[in-house]
């Protein structure tokens, strides 16, 4: 089903790039991403404000993780000195010490997952403006994301990625 769409969709754009070309107005561009991702500035900046977080939260993990080995170790050495009380305390601490790490290793996979969709979402809906206002301001009928199912291939003349970095980081700093 999934590919009678893909289908669908290629003879779509395809129809309609044809229909511009015949009618002698339509322009065409094309966006890498991932060129994008590596020319923009203001992208860059989301990424290490990420990269920051994730850090920040392994430090956090790391930490815990210590201080689980610490009291494992610890254990370790007194379980043969310690009575069968003390040993069973001891032993419910290192669970919950555990159970505590495994939370926190999820809660914060949670976070980053979450803060990186919002990301995704907040740029994706900025991009798409700019690259709307390119579309009107410059002609094109039709600008495809390299990676568009369909597109087999381009002339790198298409290529407005560079354009359309430079226009999104001037977005963010006016």
């Amino acid at each position: 089903m999934r590919s009678l769409g893909t289908v669908f969709l290629c003879c779509i754009l395809l129809f309609a790039g044809a229909q511009a070309a015949a009618a002698g107005q339509g322009r065409v561009g094309v966006v890498d991403m991932q060129v994008f991702q590596e020319k923009s500035k203001a992208f860059q900046k989301v990424r290490a404000e990420l990269k920051k977080k994730y850090e920040a939260f392994q430090a956090k993990l790391d930490a815990e993780k210590k201080e689980l080995r610490r009291v494992e170790e610890e254990f370790k050495k007194q379980s043969m000195m310690l009575s069968l009380d003390a040993k069973e305390d001891k032993k419910r601490e290192l669970e919950k010490k555990q159970r505590h790490y495994k939370y926190l290793a999820e809660e914060y996979t949670r976070e980053m997952q979450a803060a990186e969709v919002e990301a995704k979402k907040r740029i994706g809906k900025e991009l798409s403006r700019v690259v709307e206002k390119i579309g009107k301001e410059e002609g094109y009928t039709l600008i495809f994301e390299r990676r568009t199912v369909g597109l087999l291939y381009y002339d790198h003349a298409l290529d407005i990625t560079e354009k359309v970095a430079a226009a999104y980081d001037e977005s963010k700093n006016p």
